[in-house]
């Protein structure tokens, strides 16, 4: 289908760089979404009629998160934890979405004043996620007389919201590497056939696809990455949401998803850079290493290039 779709559109794809997009790429710039904080990027840098503005914004983020903490530990029915509606059609998509963003918002680094709630509500989610997207426990939590009293701790320790909080982000990506990604190769093939300006080529697609990897075994052990792939995850799958919802025979719908779903897709070396110099630049009195570095500098422009690339094709669609 994907294929298909692409060949329909190959003309969009003949997107030559000239010195036009050179300086479109030397002036490149991605938004990112941050894990520590939700305040707007360059903030302290707005001008002082904005400062209320962004100050009402920051304050009603902290409302809604603190809200949502007490909503959660006020509650023990483990559907209205996690944020989603008891259905048979409830699926593991679904799920994680959810997981995603209640972990973010009831995240303990989130609540430097207030972190033991944070915690408990954090633990919470966990449970809740591990019960209800595992079939048995899902089915015997169902079973369960309503007028029981239900202990959500007595059903699973507590002291696993952490290793749950990975074993999910690395989960999503994992199915990500093993699924979609074949769709951005195709995505990918295309455009280097009908832009041999970028001189993408097959080897610069199986480097983009092997940094991507890489990633993977970064954020094994890397807290800061798990962060910075949790935002960034969170965007993937309402792109593969969106995808679900459209007709099959939407085209240029799912063209328009898959160029989105590229565009995240290259863009989380970029991510992974940004959140690791910051935490070098709050923690790194310590530490010897000066830049952080995941992509090589060809493979940096290679990747801008073909973001610049997609971002007119989407514009186009």
């Amino acid at each position: 289908m994907f294929s298909y779709a692409i060949s329909t559109a190959t003309n969009l794809f003949y997107l030559p760089v000239d010195e036009e997009e050179d300086r479109d790429i030397e002036g490149y710039q991605r938004k990112y979404l941050t894990w520590t904080s939700d305040q707007p990027s360059g903030s302290s840098h707005i001008n002082s009629s904005s400062e209320g503005s962004y100050a009402k914004r920051w304050s009603r983020a902290e409302q809604e998160r603190s809200q949502t903490v007490n909503d959660i530990l006020q509650n023990d029915d483990l559907y209205e934890v996690l944020g989603v509606d008891k259905s048979k059609t409830l699926d593991k998509l679904t799920l994680r979405k959810a997981y995603l963003v209640r972990s973010k918002a009831c995240h303990p680094d989130k609540f430097p004043l207030n972190k033991p709630d944070a915690t408990l509500a954090f633990q919470k989610i966990a449970v809740a996620y591990d019960i209800l997207s595992k079939p048995q426990t899902r089915r015997m939590y169902d079973r369960r007389s309503s007028y029981a009293n239900y202990d959500v701790f007595a059903a699973r320790p507590t002291g696993h919201a952490e290793e749950t909080f990975q074993s999910v982000v690395i989960g999503i990506f994992n199915d990500f590497l093993d699924g979609d990604l074949e769709v951005i190769k195709t995505l990918l093939k295309a455009i280097s056939d009908f832009n041999p300006s970028l001189t993408l080529g097959e080897d610069g697609i199986n480097s983009v696809l092997t940094v991507l990897h890489t990633i993977r075994e970064r954020a094994l052990t890397c807290r800061t990455c798990i962060f910075a792939l949790h935002s960034e995850l969170s965007r993937l799958l309402e792109v593969q949401q969106a995808m679900r919802q459209l007709s099959y025979l939407n085209i240029i719908g799912r063209l328009r998803l898959t160029i989105q779903l590229t565009r995240i897709t290259l863009c989380l070396p970029f991510a992974l850079e940004k959140a690791l110099e910051e935490q070098h630049t709050i923690y790194g009195s310590g530490s010897n290493e000066k830049t952080v570095t995941i992509l090589p500098k060809h493979m940096n422009v290679l990747i801008r290039s073909i973001d610049v690339a997609l971002s007119k094709v989407e514009h186009t669609l």
